[in-house]
């Protein structure tokens, strides 16, 4: 009787492991570990890895509501007056322009900007592409490209401001840093070099730019627009010289400019040339032979800067008006990230280019930059 107890005891253990094995057997799959973005500091503030690889992304742009008003900067204003058919008789009212825009116009902004940035054997690789959606006055508006090019090995590839007006070469400090003395404003599809760095030394850039637009002038252009620059740098002092070579016109424009950062006091000198005042072209957009453009900037406070430029053409736009122009205004930033800004800006003689109007315009800006 002991031998069988012991065996039934031993079959019963047996059976009870064996039964606990095939319980544990079954076991609930552990979730799979979560992957948290990281923060990408290689290229500066902002940038965050793209999960499952090594590019680097950045994402910013701002809301903005512009409110112009007066005659340089407004629309024109509009009558109504009722016109009556000769031959039928029916009355109709018809809106006709008056005068040379004392109203006031709104525009409604929301700015995308995307930069993307990896380390490669050669250097960094990087694009950069800044979108605006507009909306003016409740009606009108459209989505533009601002900017959409590829660096890579000092190369830069694609569409954005000309070499002969971005950059340290470019406007003001004004939102209006320009109403009739343009100094070259455009943007052009183009491959640029560059060769030492624009912000610390010397640096050499040349570019071939596309000069191909709406006018029909420059619609079976195959040559492109030439454009080179030289460019030092050092702490608060920065000096360009550029040029510019309009193949369709086969004209060009030369122009030179200094910035200097003293403290709190910033400022800026440039000036252009045309080698045919007689006529613009894709650089010298400006009338006459000449152009200058002044300007400073002192920021206050913390949060207010105060601004002024002022342009000079030894031509005139339209009908002999507007040789001379200033903007003035303010920055202030209310908290980080929402800035408002006013601004008056006045033309000489602008009352030429539409009888009876004045010489003064305002501006006041609302943005959220984020």
């Amino acid at each position: 009787m002991n031998i069988k107890s012991l065996l039934l005891g031993s079959a019963a253990a047996l059976a009870a492991v064996s039964g606990a094995q095939a319980a544990d057997a079954i076991v609930a799959a552990e979730p799979e570990p979560m992957e948290y973005v990281r923060v990408c500091d290689a290229f500066g503030t902002g940038y965050f890895y793209i999960p499952g690889t090594e590019t680097c992304l950045k994402i910013g742009g701002y809301i903005r509501v512009d409110v112009n008003g007066g005659d340089v900067l407004g629309q024109n204003t509009f009558k109504f007056e009722e016109v009556t058919d000769p031959d039928t008789g029916i009355t109709t009212l018809e809106r006709t322009a008056d005068g040379g825009g004392d109203s006031w116009s709104t525009r409604s902004r929301f700015n995308l900007r995307v930069s993307s940035a990896s380390d490669t054997e050669y250097g960094a690789l990087k694009t950069y592409a800044e979108i605006n959606f507009d909306r003016d006055d409740n009606n009108g508006g459209g989505t533009s490209l601002a900017h959409g090019y590829i660096e890579f090995a000092g190369l830069l590839i694609g569409y954005t401001d000309s070499l002969f007006a971005g950059g340290y070469i470019g406007g003001g400090y004004a939102m209006n840093d320009y109403i009739l003395v343009n100094y070259g404003d455009t943007a052009r599809t183009q491959i640029r070099y560059t060769y030492g760095d624009t912000s610390n030394g010397f640096s050499f850039t040349a570019a071939v730019e596309d000069n191909t637009d709406a006018n029909e002038l420059n619609a079976d252009e195959y040559i492109p627009n030439l454009v080179g620059g030289l460019g030092y740098s050092a702490g608060g002092f920065q000096a360009f010289l550029v040029g510019g070579y309009d193949s369709v016109v086969e004209e060009g424009a030369i122009k030179g400019r200094i910035n200097a950062t003293f403290g709190a006091f910033s400022a800026f000198v440039m000036a252009g040339w045309n080698t045919d005042g007689d006529q613009v072209n894709d650089y010298a957009q400006w009338n006459g032979d000449w152009a200058v453009w002044l300007g400073a900037q002192y920021q206050a406070t913390e949060k207010l800067a105060i601004y002024a430029d002022l342009n000079f053409m030894d031509g005139v736009s339209g009908d002999n008006a507007g040789d001379a122009e200033a903007s003035v205004g303010i920055a202030y930033s209310v908290v980080p990230g929402f800035t408002i800004q006013p601004e008056v800006s006045w033309v000489n003689n602008y009352d030429d280019l539409h009888e009876g109007s004045n010489d003064w315009g305002g501006k006041i800006r609302f943005q959220r930059s984020f």
